[in-house]
Order: C-alpha cells, then structure tokens, then sequence
C-alpha cells in the first residue's frame, strides 16, 4: 500500500514537472516555476491559441496519467477543447461565469466518487476568502478574478481551483499565496532561475493519490466519465 501512494506521488509530481517544462521557456524569469505566476501568465494571454494551451495546461493539473497512457491522454485533449471553448465564450461575453458554489460542488461530488475522506470537502464562502485574499495581494489578477466578478469564477480560474482543491485535500491554503508572491519577489532580486518548484500542497495528498489510482484502476469509459461529470458540473 505504501508503494502504491509513493508510486501515485511520484505520478502526480511528473505530471507536474512537465506541465511546468513545457510552460517555462515563454515565461518570465521571475516566475522560475512559480505555479500561481505561471499559470496567471497563461491566463492573462487572449488570443485563441494562447487560451487553448492555457486550457491544456489546466486540465493537465486534473487528470492524472499514470504510465503515460494514451487514453487519458484522449481524453485530456478533449476536456482542453470544451474548456478552451468556455474560457473563449466568458471573454468575449457568449460564455457563462462559474460560480464559486459549483465549484464546491465539483470537487465535493469528484472527491465523494473516489472515495476520498470526509475531510476533503470544501464550501463556497473557504472557495471566496481563498480568491478574495488572491485579489487583495493584487499579484494574480489575471488568474484570480474576485476583485471584478464577485463569487463568480472565469472557467480556466475554477479549474485551476479544482486542482488546488485536489492537491490539497480540499484545503485551500491563503498562505500558499503569500509564499508564491514572496517566492516571485526573490527571484526578481535573484534576477531568475536557480530554484525549485513552488510548494503548494504536500508530495503526497490523499485526494491526489485516490484520484491517480482510480484513474489507473479504471477504462477509459469510466474516467471520461468522472470528469465529464466534473465538467458538466461546472457548466462545460
């Protein structure tokens, strides 16, 4: 059992490492694999292109793929296209906002299916403080959008909290965000490059590690599925 939940760790954490390589070489240096600064980046570029990598990176953060399988690579590729398509219809003013309820909903429902512990629950008002406090710091306003839409998320900004809601047991840490704007400001004095990764949850989370293993332990039928749900829940 010990194996398995290092073995799903590890998964989640080289998934992560090249989600980040592939976002790095088009970052500023004062990001230096900063998760928050990366992805508010990403979120701050507007042409078509730019969201639908944004949307990859995103739903990469969610959907685990151990052994490189190709299936959940599928279906990665699928969820990025309706996320990208949702993102692109909130900016232009087609598309729906995500309210931060439903996001609740989403990780509470995804967490419940996997068979995760009753702690790994959140509400809207911890999903609210969490994005108040990131617009009160004002270093991720393109990721983070309280301060102009209320209790309403963009689609890429209530994925992106989903998988922060995995990664951390539904916990969503304020001083995560703190510790990332501290982080940017020493590479700016450093002036980039030469540190690690972020710290934004522990290496090995029992949200994360159910998630991998339900993934593993199940056909693609069954994860398209789960997330479809996830997706569906949020409006997309």
């Amino acid at each position: 059992m010990r194996a398995i939940k290092m073995l799903s760790g590890l998964v989640f954490v080289a998934a992560l490492a090249v989600c980040l390589s592939s976002m790095l070489a088009a970052q500023p240096e004062h990001c230096a694999q900063n998760l928050f600064c990366l992805f508010n980046q990403e979120a701050a570029v507007s042409d078509h292109a730019g969201i639908h990598k944004y949307s990859e990176d995103l739903i990469g953060l969610i959907v685990p793929n151990p052994g490189g399988d190709n299936s959940l690579h599928k279906l990665t590729s699928q969820l990025a296209d309706r996320l990208a398509k949702a993102e692109q219809g909130t900016r232009d003013g087609t598309g729906k906002l995500v309210t931060e309820a439903v996001v609740a909903k989403a990780f509470n429902e995804l967490a419940q299916e996997i068979e995760a512990p009753p702690s790994a629950k959140i509400d809207e008002a911890a999903i609210h403080q969490f994005r108040a406090h990131a617009a009160s710091i004002k270093a991720f306003p393109a990721l983070f959008s309280a301060d102009r839409n209320g209790t309403n998320c963009n689609p890429g900004e209530a994925v992106f909290l989903l998988s922060l809601l995995i990664s951390d047991n539904g916990v969503l840490l304020k001083g995560n965000l703190d510790s990332a704007v501290a982080l940017m400001k020493w590479n700016g004095q450093q002036g980039g490059g030469g540190v690690g990764v972020s710290r934004i949850a522990p290496m090995y989370s029992s949200t994360q590690d159910l998630l991998a293993r339900y993934s593993s332990h199940h056909n693609f039928g069954t994860n398209k599925a789960l997330f479809d749900h996830a997706m569906n829940t949020l409006s997309f």
